[in-house]
């Protein structure tokens, strides 16, 4: 499985999160959301042993995933910002009132699904399933 681990968070309080495996990446993407500096929008990638963690940061809510070096930063990416518009879709303003982990029951889910979509499906890299769509025009 190439994504490991996802959290979403208002700052550094975390709204949900899931694992996908024991690892201490829940206390590595703690202390990344600590130091992610301002409020401004960002998308960075921080390299820790043989994992990254993806953060994209947008409108005060950050979306974070530990990925396999090997993910690359195209599927991990387009994953946060999958996360991000289902939680934003989801909550809505909530988010801004929420209290820490007061979303994961429902959304530790979505997290669980996406994390395997994302990890498993072909056509969840859109680069690749349309390289696919095209060679099967070709084949016409």
């Amino acid at each position: 499985m190439a994504i490991l681990y996802a959290l979403v968070a208002r700052g550094s309080v975390v709204l949900a999160e899931f694992s996908a495996t024991a690892t201490n990446a829940s206390a590595i993407a703690k202390q990344i959301l600590g130091k992610i500096p301002g409020n401004d929008d960002s998308h960075v990638s921080y390299s820790q042993d043989r994992y990254i963690f993806h953060v994209k940061r947008t409108d005060g809510l950050t979306v974070l995933c530990m990925a396999e070096e090997n993910a690359g930063r195209r599927i991990p990416f387009a994953f946060l910002e999958d996360i991000h518009q289902r939680f934003v879709r989801t909550y809505g303003r909530s988010v801004h009132s929420a209290q820490a982990y007061g979303m994961n029951d429902e959304f530790s889910r979505v997290l669980s699904q996406q994390m395997e979509y994302y990890s498993s499906d072909p056509n969840a890299d859109r680069m690749n399933r349309l390289k696919g769509e095209m060679n099967q025009v070709k084949a016409f």
